[in-house]
């Protein structure tokens, strides 16, 4: 995949190690973490309502506080901790160096990077798509307004997206300008940092197995209590089906084509919500950061929104003190949320005053849900999910089944390749892929990965052990009664099987 955003969860296998005061001997230190899981459907998937006067009284007051170091976008990628795009650039000598961008094998932009002959070679379509976004610009601070141009003279992939969303945003982009016309000196550099760092933000979740961290993962929270989880999965679509076509694109009309379908998506209230969640991120720190969650328009329903989806109140006319805290809970305390496309969405809290030295059983790193079960990583790589009532002195002390059973799947993983795609799960595929679902693609193929590694397994172990795939635990040793589940090692996968079999003492085994 050409196109990705390195934004990766911090690996819970990996904790730090701490030296321990008896005889010099080291042991892992423990990590806690409180993991919520959010479920669409739970409220209403209209958005809290956010007027234009609120949005822009909340804008000026946002607006005097941000600040920022380098261009736009380097400052978005800063703050989002992100790496510059992975590219796929193929250098030809044509009276210069020329750049090919493009993917899933296709190319969908050829400009020069440096031109040495005596005569340029300008390609007359990227030419004129400049010429309109420098047109453009002269209405909203002239010049490079989005700061587009950085990196060349011409409008590659990442550049063409940024101005569509911008496009997209047209009307609640001029509302920040008004608000911040007498305020600040820099309008265009704070609308410009704005779209950036939506921009970015939506693209973490084109990967595969989306997972968002640090501040991103605070936004998504923000975006998930004020938007509810349908609308937010909505947009993330939405999104998709704009990239793709901003990719494609090559004039002006079909970008403003592709920024006219996701403002239908978007919404003004939703947009809104993005511009004062990014406001209220910039520059600060996590103390500052919640004050300023706390004062933004309509706090309080959202509050109650975030309480309802993750199974708190239930009801989104009951506020209370709860719901308001248990939002601010998250904004300050998120690690990381992981995505399901189209189901539940994992929000992982760390939890505070964790890190203390670890136990007898060396246990590294713990998952703990809000039903009392928990997930432990143990010191030799085994994951075990313990239900309410069950310690680390419940898991056994040896476990050469396991060992072997998680041998097998990880060889079965690493077989894995599109190749094994039968006809029928072929077509699925690029039926969702051509009708615009990508989430839905991207599951599909998952789960055809995830029934070839049991298929595998399955047919190496079958007469050794009970199996019941996709009716509860995958496997059970008749010799020692230890159960195991078949997973894909995805975060928001371990939540949500942590929750459906809470009441289960297995293994997991991940690929």
């Amino acid at each position: 995949m050409l196109l990705v955003l390195v934004l990766h969860a911090a690996c819970v296998t990996g904790v730090p190690r701490a030296g321990s005061s008896q005889g010099g001997r080291e042991e892992p230190s423990r990590v806690t973490y409180d993991v919520d899981v959010v479920e669409a459907g739970r409220v209403e998937p209209k958005p809290v309502a956010v007027s234009p006067a609120e949005f822009q009284r909340a804008v000026r007051g946002l607006a005097r506080e941000v600040r920022w170091k380098g261009t736009p976008r380097e400052a978005a990628r800063a703050l989002l901790e992100v790496a510059g795009e992975a590219r796929e650039i193929e250098r030809v000598r044509m009276e210069g160096e020329w750049r090919a961008e493009g993917a899933r094998g296709q190319v969908y932009s050829l400009v020069p990077v440096s031109q040495t002959g005596p005569v340029p070679l300008t390609p007359e379509a990227e030419e004129a798509l400049r010429a309109r976004y420098v047109g453009w610009c002269e209405k909203r601070g002239g010049g490079d307004c989005l700061g587009l141009l950085e990196d060349g003279p011409y409008l590659g992939m990442e550049d063409r997206r940024t101005w569509a969303l911008a496009l997209a945003m047209g009307p609640v982009l001029e509302e920040t300008r008004e608000a911040l016309a007498h305020e600040v000196l820099d309008v265009r550099g704070v609308v410009a940092l704005v779209v950036w760092t939506v921009s970015l933000y939506c693209m973490a979740w084109v990967v595969p197995e989306p997972t968002v961290k640090a501040v991103a993962a605070t936004l998504t929270v923000m975006l998930v209590a004020w938007l509810g989880l349908d609308t937010v999965w909505g947009l993330m679509e939405g999104w998709m089906r704009l990239a793709t076509r901003a990719h494609e694109a090559s004039t002006f009309g079909e970008l403003r084509e592709a920024g006219d379908e996701y403002a239908k998506v978007l919404g003004g209230s939703a947009a809104r919500v993005l511009v004062l969640a990014v406001g209220a991120l910039t520059g600060h720190t996590v103390g500052q950061v919640a004050a300023r969650v706390k004062a933004l328009p309509g706090f309080t329903s959202a509050g109650a929104r975030w309480e309802a989806q993750r199974g708190g109140a239930g009801v989104l006319g009951r506020v209370g003190v709860s719901a308001q805290e248990a939002l601010i809970a998250a904004v300050e305390t998120v690690e990381w949320v992981a995505a399901t496309p189209g189901g539940a969405l994992a929000v992982v809290q760390l939890k505070k005053g964790g890190g203390s030295a670890g136990g007898g059983r060396g246990t590294g790193t713990v998952l703990r849900h809000r039903g009392g079960n928990r997930q432990v990583v143990l010191g030799n790589g085994q994951r075990w999910h313990l239900p309410r009532g069950k310690s680390e002195g419940d898991i056994p002390v040896e476990d050469a089944v396991g060992d072997e059973l998680q041998k097998a799947v990880t060889e079965a993983a690493r077989e894995w390749g599109p190749n094994h795609l039968s006809l029928r799960e072929r077509q699925a595929i690029d039926k969702a892929r051509k009708e615009g679902e990508y989430w839905l693609a991207r599951l599909l193929e998952r789960e055809a990965r995830g029934r070839f590694v049991e298929r595998r397994v399955y047919d190496k172990f079958q007469h050794l052990y009970d199996w019941s795939l996709n009716k509860g635990i995958d496997i059970t040793d008749p010799a020692t009664g230890y159960q195991y589940e078949i997973l894909s090692g995805t975060e928001s996968n371990l939540a949500r099987h942590g929750r459906r079999m809470a009441g289960e003492l297995f293994r997991m085994l991940t690929f």
